[in-house]
């Protein structure tokens, strides 16, 4: 089985296929994320895995289309004369699915007919925004993924929390120890290094930071992530979900991104002792920053993606309701970690319903055009930003996220830097998606509304 250890070799197809073979493999399992971060794939038998590596596996671009109810949307960028594009499994990420038997996993990149880039791939669409980074900054950019999320059980026909664990108490991995033990040893089989994990505010809710590690590898994790941490709970008679906010009066689930930049020596370029503002971080991540902050409401439609989202992301609730950074604070959307620790911010404004590549991208983007640009986010935030008033936002220059999902979209919609550096097929189809999205949800009328309004008129 492939360890943790010789998963940090660089693979090739040779060595992918003699892998294979020793370890007898039987299915290889080959999958991509869709526009609405939905995983996407085929499985193909070691026969064929040669073929699959060297010119990829078909798809129709119109499965890019649909929308996270898995609905081919209406007037798709993508239709019936679109042709395919092929995905070409990336031998770096291989890894046996220790939960499955004689099974193994590929990530792939997206290309076209002649073998290039496909222009509606976020991993390549990512890839390209950090060789821009090293040529442009001289730097590596990593990044860690750090998820909430939670654990349910059926109970009368009804979802509920799997225990009524509290935060940061050892009752919750103490309850789910053969759920939490299996999941942690199955991503690190995978080559997904741990940090540490928690139980969170909520009943049943874990937190776990993944390490940090080169930005396309964490986007790669989180993916890995996001995979395993349903199947096992699945496998263990649960229900493991990512969703923002699947209760009203329980903590929602966050998805935190930490963001740094290393040259080859291994200088932290983010990081400068001499800062006059106290951070000890540098002016290249003073303009990062800014950058996030220039697109704050543009990210937010990435990050957060679905309806849901934007139930978590209310004041008060430890979730950024605002557009402005701080540090150590808790309350902003870009948050500094206290000087004792390693020099680098931290993205809140996301949650596990997007797609890591292109949250990862979008992030690369904005903060590259910040530091071209050299834009100031302005002086750090450190009071509670949900208890400000109007006149305080106003006096700070702070902004309010988009309050739902549609206004996030129309705030992405006028974001035109973004549509050139993530690519304007991938702006454009993902706004088309997400605007489908909102559609059906505005017709939607619930028990809630018809129980109160029926009764009221």
């Amino acid at each position: 089985m492939m360890t943790k250890e010789n998963s940090k070799e660089v693979m090739t197809t040779a060595k992918v296929l003699e892998f294979v073979k020793k370890e007898k493999i039987e299915y290889i399992r080959v999958e991509f994320l869709d526009y609405a971060g939905i995983t996407r794939g085929r499985t193909v038998r070691p026969n064929q895995l040669k073929a699959a590596m060297d010119k990829g596996i078909n798809f129709s671009t119109a499965i890019m289309s649909f929308d996270v109810f898995d609905e081919y949307i209406p007037n798709p960028s993508f239709g019936a004369n679109d042709g395919d594009f092929f995905a070409i499994p990336d031998p770096n990420t291989f890894a046996i699915l220790p939960y499955r038997k004689n099974t193994a996993r590929m990530l792939c990149d997206l290309v076209d007919i002649n073998g290039d880039p496909w222009h509606g791939c976020p991993r390549s669409a990512l890839k390209r925004l950090l060789n821009e980074v090293e040529t442009l900054l001289g730097g590596k950019m990593n990044m860690a993924f750090e998820q909430e999320a939670y654990l349910l059980k059926e109970q009368d026909g009804q979802l509920v929390p799997a225990d009524n664990s509290h935060c940061f108490s050892i009752e919750g991995a103490d309850i789910q120890e053969d759920f939490i033990q299996d999941f942690v040893y199955s991503l690190e089989e995978m080559g997904v290094e741990t940090e540490q994990l928690s139980s969170e505010s909520g009943p049943g809710q874990l937190e776990i930071n993944l390490k940090y590690t080169n930005a396309l590898k964490a986007a790669d994790d989180q993916v890995t992530f996001m995979h395993l941490y349903k199947q096992i709970a699945r496998d263990k008679g649960l229900v493991g979900t990512l969703m923002p906010k699947p209760f009203q009066n329980h903590a929602g689930s966050g998805l935190h991104v930490h963001i740094s930049l290393f040259d080859e020596n291994g200088d932290n370029l983010f990081e400068d002792a001499t800062d006059q503002r106290g951070l000890d971080i540098s002016e290249k991540a003073y303009h990062f920053i800014g950058g996030l902050l220039k697109h704050g409401s543009s990210l937010i439609a990435i990050g957060a993606p679905s309806i849901n989202s934007y139930k978590r992301m209310q004041p008060g609730s430890w979730a950024p309701a605002h557009i402005c950074y701080g540090s150590g604070n808790r309350s902003v959307l870009v948050r500094i970690p206290e000087k004792t620790r390693t020099r680098r911010f931290e993205y809140r404004g996301a949650d596990g319903t997007c797609n890591p590549y292109l949250l990862a991208a979008c992030l690369v983007a904005a903060g590259l055009r910040g530091i071209q640009n050299q834009i100031d986010p302005g002086e750090p935030i450190e009071f509670d930003v949900s208890k400000a008033s109007d006149f305080q936002l106003k006096e700070n220059g702070i902004s309010w996220v988009p309050r739902n999902l549609n206004e996030a979209i129309h705030a992405l919609s006028e974001d035109s830097i973004l549509a050139q550096t993530i690519g304007r097929t991938i702006w454009e189809e993902f706004i088309n998606i997400k605007r489908t999205e909102w559609d059906k949800y505005s017709k939607h009328v619930s028990d809630w509304e018809r129980n109160l309004f029926a009764m009221r008129f």
